[in-house]
């Protein structure tokens, strides 16, 4: 018995004993006057065994039946594995039209011996940052290496995420963090919802230049700037300030995002069967609007849009590419990755550049190479020089000519010059064969 149950116990014997009334031992035990005579009578009939509560050792009616507890714990090991027992709760309703609370979860998965993903920790005390007021003020962006796929291969997803409304606005896997992932996701919101005020951001050399804030006094007065990324280009040209963050809890808004995506992506790309990055990123075009915003996204502050739309005319193909500058040959080219090219306008007439023409190559997204000079677009087309249309010798050939060659510049053997560039010759003929040999000979 319990050390309550044992006083009750107490109380009830005095009682039957006459030591206390009905009345003073239910004031004693906070019990009615009616409670307490029933405890008598029970006292009086089974003893101390008869207080003890009736259901003490018995299964309850509302426990989950043990079918059910072994069909939870299959599932948060195989399909369901690294989801939060919330994300479970809304699977299996889903699913298998199982009622089940994320606490009861939580216990089943504690009583199988299955470690759960995510365990709740107590809040820490910090400072936050208040959320912009408009959509759009603000949208951050990061990338996260993490097992996306399942294979045991990390990639990388690029991703940015709107800070007033928590909403994502675009998602990108590639295989490392890479200046590609980020102009993709870069269109994405541009095409869905616009060009935003700032973007907020780490200082990967992808935003930040290396250089920057690294020049001399001497530098400094001469003029020179540190050198634009390519990324820094792009949000110049559509007018969109860049954020450098200083540490990860800076941004925590998209850092929480990486939590809830690890978890709950994984599971998705495994219930879909994707196995591919391609796949994959087909998959997100939808992912985000469907799935992920209705349940996470939420209302502004304030009701106004700060996204702007794109100025008309922009050609993104050519904006959200790698821009590389070159100068022109004398014969009209330009090289670009160990490969010389010429400049061919739409109608496939060939463009004519002065010696040191300043030329722009761009290097799109799907790797084809264009080139921009005096404010036009133009293809770049390979250069075939008489030397690479040669048919390459082969191994025979260069061996062959290569032993032509030393014996046209070997001196003859008669030659006076023969025994000066071979002197031990004599010696070593006369040491294998003494018999040709005579003494005064060498």
């Amino acid at each position: 018995m319990k050390a309550e149950e044992a006083r009750r116990a107490f109380v009830i014997k005095q009682a039957v004993a006459g030591a206390f009334t009905v009345r003073e031992a239910g004031e004693v035990l906070g019990l009615s006057y009616r409670q307490v005579i029933r405890l008598k009578n029970r006292y009086r009939k089974e003893g101390a065994v008869g207080l003890v509560h009736k259901g003490r050792g018995k299964a309850s009616n509302r426990r989950i039946a043990q079918e059910i507890r072994k069909f939870v714990a299959e599932k948060a090991k195989s399909d369901f594995e690294g989801a939060s027992c919330q994300h479970m709760e809304e699977l299996f309703a889903s699913r298998y039209g199982l009622e089940l609370s994320a606490k009861s979860i939580g216990r089943i998965l504690k009583e199988q011996g299955v470690a759960c993903a995510h365990r709740h920790r107590s809040p820490k005390g910090r400072r936050c940052r208040e959320r912009s007021r408009r959509r759009g003020d603000l949208v951050q962006m990061d990338a996260s290496p993490f097992d996306w796929l399942g294979d045991g291969v990390m990639r990388s997803l690029h991703g940015a995420i709107d800070d007033a409304t928590g909403e994502v606005v675009g998602l990108w896997i590639e295989k490392n963090e890479c200046l590609s992932g980020y102009l993709r996701v870069l269109r994405q919101m541009l095409e869905r919802h616009g060009v935003p005020r700032a973007i907020y951001a780490d200082r990967h050399t992808i935003f930040v230049s290396p250089k920057t804030g690294k020049l001399t006094i001497e530098e400094e007065l001469q003029g020179k700037v540190a050198p634009q990324t390519q990324f820094g280009r792009v949000l110049e040209t559509l007018g969109v300030r860049f954020i450098a963050a200083r540490s990860p809890q800076a941004k925590g808004r998209i850092e929480r995002l990486w939590r809830t995506l690890q978890s709950r992506l994984v599971i998705a790309f495994r219930l879909a069967g994707i196995r591919t990055v391609e796949a994959a990123n087909d998959f997100l075009g939808t992912y985000a609007e469907q799935m992920h915003n209705p349940k996470f996204a939420g209302a502004p502050a304030e009701a106004q849009n700060a996204f702007l739309p794109v100025v008309e005319g922009t050609n993104l193909d050519l904006l959200l590419a790698r821009h590389e500058q070159r100068k022109a040959c004398g014969d009209s080219t330009v090289a670009f990755g160990g490969q010389k090219y010429r400049l061919q306008d739409s109608r496939g007439r060939t463009r004519l550049l002065r010696r040191g023409k300043a030329v722009t190559v761009v290097e799109k997204l799907d790797d084809e190479l264009m080139a921009l000079a005096d404010g036009e677009a133009f293809v770049l087309v390979p250069v075939v020089t008489g030397k690479s249309s040669e048919e390459p010798a082969s191994e025979e050939k260069s061996l062959a000519r290569g032993a032509q060659e030393r014996e046209q510049t070997s001196p003859a053997a008669e030659s006076s010059w023969h025994w000066y560039l071979h002197p031990r010759e004599p010696i070593a003929r006369a040491i294998h064969n003494p018999q040709e040999t005579t003494p005064g000979t060498w």
